[in-house]
């Protein structure tokens, strides 16, 4: 019995170490992390419009609530760390939120970029054909109906997957508009059924699960879903990691790193 395991584990290990080394022969959708670029504020206009120009298939960003009910986009729940004030989010109105340099954290050269609205956010990127994948953070302030019926205005719902944190959003998103996709930020990896259950239309791993568990991506394309995974800063050698994994989509800092990858990987299965 003892031989017999130990035949059955290493044959598993070589099995696992032959699948990590050969490139998937799957398209892997890149998401532009906060709407990052290289040397762009985080989650602001002018890096969505790079992130545009690099091709991303997704430009993903974080949503909150100003005092009187604007979804604008911010990923911390104060402004501390990317504006030059200092509070929450939703203790300012969308008056007093403009008013805040959203920019000059990243380089001076940004001077004066304000906190980007929902609104023009997807006047923008619908206007230039992108797609969205939209991170509600936990917050009871933040209206999910009024964040749905300004996608349904741009006509985006098909160019739009939501990012839910509780199977709670996942079913309210669903009553709002059935068509709307969403993506499962899960927490933890005893809640993927549920949240398959609930409906969602992509899970979201952690690469530290992955690494730790390879098998689970597999896992959850047997329940009919995608993987997408949050790689953000790490390099080429790490995405390229999580793609042999098996991973269908990757959150990540460096988008013109990861296109870069795919782009060579496309190159080298044409000449194979």
């Amino acid at each position: 019995m003892v031989s017999f395991i130990v035949v059955l584990f290493f044959t598993s290990l070589v099995a696992g170490t032959k699948a990590r080394d050969a490139w998937p022969d799957r398209d892997i959708v890149v998401v532009a992390h906060r709407g990052l670029a290289p040397g762009y504020p985080e989650n602001t206009l002018p890096a969505f419009r790079r992130a545009l120009e690099l091709g991303v298939g997704f430009i993903e960003l974080d949503l909150r609530m100003t005092k009187d009910g604007i979804p604008v986009v911010i990923h911390d729940d104060t402004v501390d760390r990317t504006t030059d004030g200092q509070g929450e989010v939703g203790t300012f109105t969308l008056a007093e939120i403009k008013k805040l340099d959203a920019g000059s954290f990243a380089s001076p050269g940004f001077a004066g970029e304000r906190i980007p609205t929902l609104k023009k956010t997807l006047e923008l990127v619908s206007s230039a054909g992108g797609k969205l994948l939209l991170d509600i953070k936990s917050s009871t302030d933040l209206d999910c109906e009024k964040v749905v019926r300004l996608v349904e205005h741009y006509s985006a719902v098909k160019d739009v997957v939501v990012g839910a944190r509780t199977v709670e959003d996942v079913k309210l998103f669903r009553s709002l508009n059935p068509d709307i996709r969403i993506l499962g930020f899960i927490p933890g990896t005893r809640d993927i059924k549920q949240f398959v259950a609930a409906d969602v239309d992509i899970i979201r791993l952690w690469p530290r699960w992955i690494r730790l568990y390879p098998p689970l991506v597999e896992q959850v394309h047997e329940l009919g879903k995608p993987v997408w995974t949050t790689a953000g800063l790490a390099g080429r050698e790490g995405l390229a990691e999580l793609i042999k994994l098996g991973v269908n989509g990757i959150l990540t800092d460096l988008p013109e790193v990861l296109l870069a990858l795919l782009a060579d990987i496309r190159a080298e299965h044409t000449n194979q």
